[in-house]
């Protein structure tokens, strides 16, 4: 049975290559290298969590809102009709 990891270790051997072929305080070692790939692609994921995270509450609260205005909109509706006669005009 395989299991599936979380990491896509292709995509991490690569930047810590790009990292220590270039100019950058990392580059003094492979290793020192490695270790900062591998710190930028856990903060990666974090940070693709957190935006996960807040995109479902922003949609959750836009649903909510909808919801709510909706409905104010329907009472707002009934009250203001409530006394209508028939064929009475409202302008609307």
């Amino acid at each position: 049975m395989k299991t599936m990891s979380k990491y896509n270790k292709s995509q991490i051997m690569k930047r810590a290559w790009n990292i220590y072929k270039g100019n950058n305080p990392y580059s003094y070692s492979f290793s020192a290298a490695l270790r900062r790939a591998w710190e930028v692609e856990k903060a990666m994921i974090e940070y693709n969590e957190r935006e996960a995270k807040r995109a479902a509450i922003e949609t959750e609260n836009a649903a909510a809102k909808t919801v709510r205005i909706s409905n104010a909109w329907t009472i707002g509706c009934l009250n203001y009709y409530q006394n209508a006669r028939l064929d009475q005009y409202f302008g609307d």
